[in-house]
């Protein structure tokens, strides 16, 4: 077999030409356009990471955000539902606090009533006691009828301590009767008068037509009642008493 050098330089040396060649305007600007593709994606990579992670710290902040809003709110509601249940309690209080006030009222009006109505019974029933009184008196003799509650009299100041009958007998006495008396009359009352009284000076009679029938011995120290009026207003006291302990 038979080689041409010059012909294998020649071609080595077209091989070498055109390798030179290909690595001058081809692979490198080749590497080159892969290189900047390569950095042109890795910073697409990092500004997507970036962005990424922009991402997630503004979610991070909106929900921190949105939570705290939730928590203002509720605490926002719970103040409300708070003050609404105070409100209501207070209302409700105020309310029970009013119908307790009203129906002390209306207690107390009632009892006002029932204490009206039953003085005016009490007068009413006075009225008429005194009424019917005078009525059973008109049908008695008068001398009577005077004599027996003068005499209860005089048995009455006989049970006295002697200083209520020494009040009697040192104060300006009246007695007074239901109506007026004769001249002999006066004088022998005030007579029997000054002996149950050891000290009385001349008392002064007056006239009272409520007493109905009896005496009254009044001074500035002392009242000694003797006669239908007082009984009438024993008799109406008692009841009232027994009323009240029944109702009380």
């Amino acid at each position: 077999m038979h080689i041409n050098w010059w012909t294998l330089a020649l071609q080595t040396i077209n091989v070498l030409v055109l390798v030179w060649l290909l690595s001058r305007f081809l692979y490198t600007p080749v590497l080159a356009a892969i290189a900047a593709r390569q950095a042109a994606a890795d910073k697409l990579l990092a500004d997507a990471e970036a962005a990424r992670v922009a991402a997630t710290a503004q979610e991070a902040t909106l929900k921190a955000r949105t939570d705290a809003f939730a928590a203002d709110a509720e605490r926002r509601r719970a103040e409300v539902q708070a003050g609404a249940d105070a409100d209501r309690a207070r209302l409700l209080d105020q309310a029970k606090q009013e119908v307790a006030d009203l129906h002390k009222e209306a207690e107390s009006a009632a009892g006002e009533e029932r204490k009206k109505a039953q003085a005016t019974l009490e007068v009413d029933a006075a009225t008429l006691a005194g009424q019917m009184a005078a009525k059973l008196l008109d049908r008695l003799p008068g001398d009577i009828t005077t004599e027996a509650m003068f005499r209860a009299l005089v048995d009455r100041l006989a049970t006295l301590l002697k200083e209520e009958r020494d009040r009697l007998a040192t104060g300006s006495l009246q007695v007074i009767t239901p109506g007026t008396l004769s001249d002999q009359d006066r004088a022998r009352f005030g007579f029997a008068l000054a002996a149950a009284l050891p000290g009385l000076t001349a008392p002064v009679f007056a006239v009272d037509p409520e007493l109905i029938a009896g005496f009254e011995l009044r001074t500035p120290q002392m009242v000694l009642r003797n006669s239908w009026r007082a009984d009438l207003d024993d008799l109406l006291h008692a009841l009232r008493e027994d009323a009240h302990a029944r109702t009380g």
